[in-house]
């Protein structure tokens, strides 16, 4: 009796708690989707974009995750966000695919994730480009200063060269005198 007593206040425990905590999470997808809703009327997308990603992550059961999937997507591929990032965008749209779909907007999407793919594809390959001409231009740069110095030094050996062919001529001068003046003796 004791046992069926316990076993009863029990399970009325737990019913009590999952309303509150269902009232809870209910709450706090209200909270989020109203400020990602305000925040992107003010155009503070990263805002925005970072209420409905919570939204979506954290309560997936609810009746606003394939809006704030969607929103989350569309947020972080935006060229107005300052925190675009079109891996995130990649990843909320591949989820928002996961979601029952109309055939029009299905194909829309995968369309929008293969561009965002080819994007990211480009981007990555404008970097790469962009570290090899950084690449290239210190290499070139490194050379451009040997070369100087090769050139400075060339001028000094020509400057040099032409010291030791005045000596030269002098010498060359001063033998020929003394070997007239032994051909009078």
């Amino acid at each position: 009796m004791k046992w069926a007593l316990f076993v009863l206040s029990a399970a009325a425990m737990a019913a009590g708690c999952a309303g509150v905590d269902g009232s809870r999470s209910d709450d706090a997808v209200a909270y989020h989707m109203r400020m990602a809703d305000s925040l992107e009327q003010e155009m503070a997308l990263r805002g925005a974009a970072e209420h409905y990603a919570a939204v979506a992550e954290g309560y997936p059961q609810s009746g606003a995750y394939p809006v704030a999937v969607r929103k989350a997507a569309i947020l972080y591929s935006s060229e107005f966000n300052e925190a675009r990032n079109d891996s995130l965008a990649l990843h909320w749209f591949t989820a928002y695919l996961g979601l029952p779909l109309k055939k029009a907007e299905r194909e829309n999407v995968q369309t929008f994730v293969s561009l965002l793919q080819r994007t990211r594809t480009l981007r990555e390959e404008l970097n790469r480009r962009t570290m090899m001409a950084d690449s290239l231009g210190a290499l070139a740069r490194r050379q451009a200063g040997t070369l100087n110095a090769d050139t400075r030094r060339i001028q000094d050996l020509e400057a040099e060269l032409q010291k030791a062919e005045g000596e030269l001529k002098k010498i060359k001068d001063i033998d020929l005198r003394l070997s007239r003046s032994r051909g009078r003796k």
